[in-house]
């Protein structure tokens, strides 16, 4: 039996910043590092959450998923939500930097969750990057996040399911950063 899962799907919060943070403010579990002509990424799993940053010459948009306990910097937050139902948010502060972003919120019957966690568990095992957590097993179903992502020149396209057996609930991101060429 696990000790149970340490993120609790009412706690998260969803924080952008216009800044690079520090690794070391994070307990990273997976890290991927994308580079392309015009920008570099990372991707790192912190849990059933994650943190991507994208950055562009000397601009930096970072997304992040982190329980409302985790100490995080003030400086650089361009917003700050709780994850609760579904949301979505458009951003051009940062030029050339578009981002986008959706997120939902999704509880579920046990049969439907038992379902849609084996369906992203199989999906994960064979693209993006998937992290399960079974030491938080909980229901006979193991925590996971799972980040597919696609790379594009100008453009980085990055879903994210994080998996909450405990509460039958899938936390889901939708996020789009794409360099905008000069007006």
């Amino acid at each position: 039996m696990g000790t149970g899962q340490i993120q609790k799907v009412a706690s998260l919060r969803f924080f952008l910043y216009d800044r690079p943070l520090h690794p070391e403010l994070f307990e990273i579990y997976h890290d991927h590092h994308v580079v392309t002509e015009r920008y570099e990424a990372q991707l790192w799993v912190t849990g059933c959450t994650h943190v991507i940053g994208f950055y562009a010459g000397r601009q930096a948009l970072v997304e992040v998923t982190a329980d409302a306990d985790c100490e995080l910097p003030r400086r650089g937050i361009q917003l700050e939500l709780a994850f609760r139902g579904e949301k979505t948010h458009e951003t051009l502060r940062c030029w050339p930097i578009h981002y986008m972003m959706n997120f939902q919120v999704e509880s579920m019957s046990p049969m439907v969750y038992s379902r849609t966690h084996h369906e992203l568990a199989r999906l994960g095992a064979r693209r993006g990057l998937f992290v399960p957590f079974p030491t938080w097993r909980c229901r006979s179903l193991t925590p996971f996040s799972f980040i597919d992502y696609d790379v594009k020149p100008n453009q980085l396209h990055v879903f994210a399911f994080h998996a909450f057996p405990e509460d039958l609930t899938m936390v889901r991101t939708q996020s789009l950063f794409e360099l905008k060429r000069e007006p």
